[in-house]
């Protein structure tokens, strides 16, 4: 399985309910029955999640000391759709067409910075999986509440000598919340310090999140994202860089046609 990393460009809490801790047997049996339900659910997600859009609002931002802060808000029309190559996995291929920036009309162009998150939609669902047990270390830890929801929560960490093809090189970790009735993904963050951006040649402890929330396509119901957010602190905190995403009004994309039949001198024209 192929796994697509998420990725920032850069331009220039929640307090736990604590409950009781389970005893380690079924703490592991736990954690493993998630890992589990996360990996079929990532497969259902390739499988099955159809090539889609919706409506898209950004808003980045750059705060530097001694100059003023830069803004910039995007409204798009965001596409998801589903790539296959052959002989390998399903990936994802994002993009959008962008209608409004700084609430102007535009025709064409590329989502511009100051900062620019892309991956969401095919990194963040699988991150906790049995799968990438190859990749972090898990660990439950005591319920909380998101939301008004009651959640399970799982602390990961990158392993200290994970695979060639995991995440990295940089050291990285994070938390996800599941539904404690459902083991339904929630919300996912991960942290990465000391992150490396080749675009603003910056280090920086960048840290991101995925909210999710259930929506409709016809007779099938899937967790999409809801709202993304990314920041990213300069090691000499001479700046930084912030990232929010909502969408809503998913749809199915698909593409009609119909035929029109040659009818000699009365053919529709």
């Amino acid at each position: 399985m192929r796994l697509l990393v998420a990725s920032i460009v850069l331009v220039a809490g929640l307090q736990p309910v604590l409950c009781q801790q389970p005893d380690p047997a079924a703490q592991a049996a736990a954690l493993h029955a998630i890992l589990v339900h996360q990996q079929s659910s990532l497969w259902d997600y390739e499988a099955n999640v159809p090539n889609l859009f919706a409506e898209e609002h950004v808003v980045s931002t750059l705060k530097q000391k001694g100059a003023r802060d830069m803004k910039r808000t995007t409204d798009s029309t965001f596409r998801l759709v589903r790539v296959h190559a052959p002989g390998e996995s399903t990936t994802f291929s994002e993009s959008r067409e962008i209608r409004l920036v700084n609430k102007k009309p535009v025709q064409g162009g590329d989502l511009g910075g100051p900062a620019i998150f892309s991956g969401a939609f095919s990194a963040g669902v699988g991150v906790v999986s049995l799968e990438m047990s190859r990749c972090f270390d898990y660990t439950m830890e005591p319920t909380a509440m998101l939301g008004g929801t009651s959640a399970v929560v799982i602390d990961y960490a990158i392993k200290a000598d994970a695979e060639n093809d995991c995440p990295g090189p940089e050291s990285r970790s994070g938390r996800a919340w599941f539904d404690a009735q459902s083991d339904q993904l929630l919300r996912i963050e991960m942290s990465v310090p000391h992150h490396w951006d080749e675009s603003s040649h910056t280090r920086s402890l960048w840290t991101w999140s995925v909210d999710y929330a259930p929506v409709n396509f016809e007779s099938r119901t899937f967790w999409m994202p809801k709202t993304i957010t990314s920041k990213a602190e300069a090691n000499d905190t001479a700046a930084t860089w912030m990232f929010t995403a909502s969408y809503s009004n998913y749809h199915r994309l698909t593409v009609t046609s119909r035929i029109i039949a040659d009818v000699g001198d009365d053919a529709p024209r």
